[in-house]
């Protein structure tokens, strides 16, 4: 396998913090980017310090990845510090949970903006080095939601889904040139999302809602990330780390 040099967007807490973790430990260089919480940016670099050999392996960005002249500008600067991409987890996103009858027309545009627009967006920037290298890995993190709907709301399901065509399409595209694009659609991880701010009592409904006797945690879906990145002969699919939820 190349030399990893990696962007996780959103990398600064929960599944994109584990994915950002699990790359440095192979030695990989990775960037980070995130929108605006710096507490969360000043504890993932605290975290992440400890599994670097040099501090140019690390890159933290801060910036609107749903705005392409952002993304852009994100990409030249990582190209610039730690060279051309070949590894791309589209994991930024929100979910504020809204029904058909309260979401707004701007909360709909910001969640496909954020959640799905910012995915192409990156895309669109590594894929030409992928190209040239003849090596590329890219994996979007979508959800349950796309399959099933979920409980956040129409937006977040159509950008998740969105995300699973994105998908297809790439690794059809892509494929010849060494580049696998594929996903994972993760559900009810303990330590990420909105579930980690959940009390235990409210976790504990969560286990009615999947076949196996707990729910997830980020590790689950770093493993999938894992098996993803060192599959070449795995493109177009997307792994379910839900604990069976997506057939109740």
């Amino acid at each position: 396998m190349e030399k990893l040099i990696a962007v996780v967007t959103g990398g600064t807490r929960g599944i994109g913090l584990g994915i950002a973790e699990a790359l440095l430990k192979r030695g990989a260089s990775v960037a980070i980017t995130y929108r605006s919480d710096e507490k969360s940016a000043r504890r993932a670099r605290q975290q992440l310090e400890g599994f670097i050999e040099s501090p140019r392996q690390l890159l933290l960005l801060k910036g609107d990845g749903g705005d392409a002249a952002i993304v852009s500008e994100h990409y030249r600067q990582v190209y610039a510090a730690l060279g051309p991409v070949n590894v791309l987890v589209n994991n930024a996103g929100i979910m504020p949970q809204k029904s058909f009858d309260a979401i707004t027309c701007k909360e709909w545009d910001e969640t496909i903006r954020i959640n799905l627009s910012s995915s192409f967006y990156w895309c669109s920037q590594v894929i030409p080095a992928m190209k040239t290298a003849g090596f590329g890995r890219i994996v979007n993190i979508s959800s349950l939601a796309a399959r099933g709907g979920g409980v956040v709301g129409p937006h977040y399901a159509a950008s998740k889904a969105g995300m699973l065509g994105l998908t297809r399409y790439g690794a059809r595209e892509l494929g010849p040139f060494g580049i696998t694009v594929n996903a994972i659609a993760p559900a009810f991880i303990e330590d990420a999302g909105i579930f980690a701010e959940w009390s235990r009592k409210q976790k504990a409904v969560l286990k009615e809602k999947v076949l196996v006797a707990r729910i997830g945690q980020v590790n689950d879906v770093v493993r999938a990330f894992e098996y993803l990145l060192d599959a070449d002969f795995v493109t177009g699919v997307t792994l379910d780390v839900n604990g069976g939820a997506f057939m109740i």
